[in-house]
């Protein structure tokens, strides 16, 4: 799948932060868990989500209230990398404009 489900995680934690966090450790985390950032699945994100998400919004300070951390979990485990995002879908319309 590449490494848009990486980049997806990413930015959905950073977005629930408010603020960005080690990109870094956030990949090493993922490792941990058993997942490949660079060909990342729904498991292994179920399995980083359950196993590491509490110990990286800790150690980057990060605090979310149950609702917070329920809406950032949804997130990360609805994403369908097959599927364009909207900032993707977009990019490729005003691309073909542009030519």
């Amino acid at each position: 799948m590449s490494r848009r489900y990486f980049d997806h995680v990413y930015k959905e934690i950073c977005v629930a932060a408010g603020k960005r966090v080690s990109r870094y450790g956030l990949w090493l985390l993922i490792w941990e868990a058993g997942g490949d950032p660079d060909d990342l699945c729904r498991d292994q994100v179920r399995a980083f989500v359950a196993q590491h998400l509490a110990t990286l919004l800790r150690e980057e300070g990060i605090r979310l209230d149950g609702r917070q951390r329920t809406r950032l979990e949804r997130s990360l485990l609805a994403f369908d990398p097959a599927h364009p995002t909207p900032e993707e879908w977009m990019a490729g319309s005003a691309a073909r404009l542009a030519s």
